[in-house]
């Protein structure tokens, strides 16, 4: 038997070309590989748009409950408050809840930095020491009622007998304790719920492309005994499943994406999602659905493009498949 002494090496656009060709002659076929690829991803795009969505909205729905609390707080003690004098000292740096507050008490006749006359006195402030004291805040006030944004808020001595509220207690703190608790719990099973549905695509393209090798064996007995290489019948189903990947991402991405970002914002209002959405975070999450789903695509293709390199191209012939 005489050996080969030179082999002709096909390179990566042949096999690109021929690759290209391959999906379009099984269309149908290509189009099931990638409505598998479509539905993982479109899920887990699904699933990180859901989860960015809730995290970004829910600090400001929190901070838009908490300042409509704080409000009715202070419409329990002065009642209606158009028109109502409400004396307001800041303490330290205001809060995002605290200038959502002073928005929703903008129908009442706010004073700053003084207290004279007024029905209610607003301390506001992320200062723990406070510069004066209760007794000279209340001196001048109609009703000597104090609503401290801050908890144990510590006064210069000489407080007046006066009544004082807080908006943040120990109860809050308990609620959010276990919101918190919550949210590590939902966290666990969105990203279960996710490896197993990135599972499920594998075995999907994985099987698509079984079932290719298996319909193609005529196809690579040939090409086998024209002189293909092991090397290029394997890079021929890489690029193929490349290909179909990157393309069921795109559409899986881009479906999983704007679905869910249009039933978040008709959950959540529109203009909320739009506000607090960290598009940037987004996009990124897309970008990385996109490689998750080619990566994977690749993967599952080794052991089919594997199972056909090593192929013998006389059994290749032979089979009547």
């Amino acid at each position: 038997m005489e050996k080969i002494g030179k082999q002709v090496h096909l390179g990566f656009r042949r096999a690109l070309r021929i690759a290209m060709q391959g999906i379009r002659i099984r269309f149908g076929r290509s189009l099931v590989t990638i409505s598998g690829v479509v539905l993982g991803i479109a899920f887990l795009m699904s699933n990180l748009t859901g989860q960015i969505i809730q995290k970004a909205v829910a600090s400001e729905r929190d901070q838009r409950q908490t300042a409509t609390l704080m409000l009715t707080m202070v419409q329990s003690e002065v009642g209606a408050i158009a028109g109502k004098p409400i004396a307001v000292i800041v303490n330290g740096k205001l809060s995002p809840v605290e200038e959502k507050l002073l928005l929703l008490l903008a129908p009442a006749k706010l004073q700053r930095d003084t207290a004279a006359g007024a029905a209610l006195l607003l301390v506001l402030g992320d200062a723990r020491e406070a510069p004066a004291s209760l007794a000279a805040l209340t001196a001048a006030m109609s009703q000597r009622v104090v609503l401290d944004a801050v908890r144990d808020r510590r006064y210069m001595p000489g407080a007046a007998d006066v009544r004082r509220e807080v908006f943040f207690g120990e109860e809050l703190e308990q609620q959010e304790k276990e919101l918190r608790e919550k949210a590590i719990q939902q966290s666990f099973r969105t990203r279960w719920i996710i490896v197993v549905s990135l599972l499920v695509t594998v075995i999907g393209v994985s099987n698509a492309l079984l079932m290719s090798v298996t319909e193609r064996f005529r196809e690579i007995g040939t090409m086998k005994c024209l002189g293909a290489l092991s090397q290029f019948i394997r890079m021929l189903f890489l690029i193929e499943s490349s290909v179909l990947g990157m393309a069921g991402s795109l559409i899986g991405t881009l479906i999983g994406g704007l679905l869910s970002f249009v039933v978040y914002g008709a959950s959540y209002q529109f203009g909320l999602v739009m506000e607090s959405m960290p598009f940037g975070l987004w996009i990124v999450s897309g970008l990385a659905s996109v490689v998750a789903g080619t990566l994977l695509s690749v993967l599952a293709a080794i052991y089919p493009a594997t199972f056909a390199a090593r192929m013998v191209p006389a059994s290749a012939l032979r089979s009547t498949v």
